[in-house]
């Protein structure tokens, strides 16, 4: 107990230490956020600490096969990509350092804390206006969601995979200055998720390729290299992961319907394989919605599922597809990461208790996407709204001579 409560501290201490680091230059609002986020994020790791004391969770089977020396006697026998790249990282913290299950739990969820960070500078960056619904700024909102909380505050892939993600989108927003941290989230995107960093790629790649502005050519084609290059070296262990053989991908097909039965027979399972594709995406994306919630943690992300629609009802309008097309490289980044990452987890997503888990990894590159696009609305209106008082100044010039 003496340890756990050290170790909290610390990484309280650490992460205000992250904030004020980060916030420099920035203004004192940065700070002011990241400081709400601490306590925010503190508040839902003990929250998912309590939820696994009494439900079966990962975390505890990671520390478990760390402590028992699962596979090997040294550390080096831990490293891989996925499952064993997690407890990879456990290793020094339960081994060298003894560090009971809690004291880990934390040190994962500081983790989390700091993609949310990177996030956050990723948005206000990016963001230009303040978008208000029913009273609270959206950018505000988006990075106080429990479920994005919940999920990357834990021992698990969860927390590190959300600072991944946030290390590459902090780092493609200023591609010159902050490569080392593309470098850096890409290498720890891969080593969760292969398959995850092989479809952001393929969004860098499409996104740089095809955007007229907001980089230049030089960096432009520097990007599409070294993503094809990355192709290259991961594109066996994304394949060997996700357990196609490459002939079977291009001859039979893609058939998940055995694995898609196994996931059903969960206690939070719907059977979705007779389901068209636009509703597997459907129910991965926004389900569960009250009426099929599973259990108490169904009901309370149901509330955010309808947060989630309310704001995909936002960009059914005509102008979408256009602001879409004349998007900068961001945009389209982050919603071809979006749109393949939810194509590819949609197909499995029969147990909404992993539905659940599994999308918080990219919803916030969905809101990302939705305020990128009432921004360049409330652009063109700001636009509309100059012109207009230039005309009318002109006017009025011309009235007084």
């Amino acid at each position: 107990m003496v340890v756990s409560l050290f170790v909290f501290f610390l990484l309280i201490g650490l992460a205000f230490v992250v904030a004020h680091q980060l916030s420099q230059h920035r203004g004192h609002s940065y700070l002011v956020m990241f400081k709400r986020l601490i306590w925010y994020h503190a508040v839902l790791s003990v929250v998912y600490f309590l939820y696994a004391f009494f439900n079966p969770s990962d975390s505890w089977e990671y520390y478990s096969r760390i402590a028992r020396n699962f596979r090997g006697e040294n550390w080096e026998d831990f490293y891989g990509v996925s499952t064993q790249f997690i407890e990879f990282l456990g290793y020094p913290l339960v081994k060298f350092l003894a560090l009971p299950y809690e004291s880990v739990m934390m040190v994962f969820a500081w983790l989390g804390l700091v993609g949310f960070f990177y996030f956050y500078i990723f948005f206000r960056e990016t963001i230009r206006f303040s978008h208000e619904w029913y009273g609270f700024d959206l950018t505000t909102l988006v990075f106080f969601l429990p479920n994005l909380h919940f999920w990357s505050a834990s021992f698990g892939k969860g927390s590190v995979i959300f600072l991944g993600l946030g290390l590459l989108f902090f780092g493609i927003r200023n591609l010159r200055q902050r490569w080392p941290a593309v470098v850096l989230g890409a290498i720890v995107v891969y080593h969760v998720r292969p398959h995850i960093l092989f479809i952001i790629l393929v969004g860098i790649v499409i996104g740089f390729t095809f955007s007229t502005r907001g980089i230049s050519w030089t960096w432009r084609l520097a990007a599409i290299v070294v993503a094809l290059v990355a192709f290259s070296f991961i594109y066996d262990d994304v394949m060997a992961l996700i357990g196609f053989e490459e002939e079977e991908l291009i001859n039979q097909g893609s058939d998940l319907t055995r694995r898609i039965r196994g996931l059903s027979n969960a206690n939070s399972g719907v059977d979705i394989t007779q389901y068209s594709f636009p509703l597997k995406l459907f129910t991965f994306l926004f389900r569960p919605l009250f009426f099929d919630a599973p259990g108490v943690l169904g009901i309370i992300v149901s509330f955010e599922n309808v947060f989630y629609l309310l704001m995909f009802f936002k960009l059914l309008r005509g102008s979408v597809f256009r602001f879409f097309q004349q998007s900068d490289y961001l945009v389209k980044t982050a919603l071809l990461s979006f749109l393949g990452v939810s194509a590819a987890l949609a197909q499995i997503s029969a147990n909404l208790g992993l539905a659940m888990r599994q999308k918080s990894q990219v919803m916030i590159l969905f809101l990302f996407v939705v305020l990128a696009f009432l921004d360049a609305e409330k652009q063109k209106q700001w636009a509309a709204y100059q012109v207009r008082k230039k005309r009318e100044w002109a006017r009025k010039k011309q009235l007084e001579i």
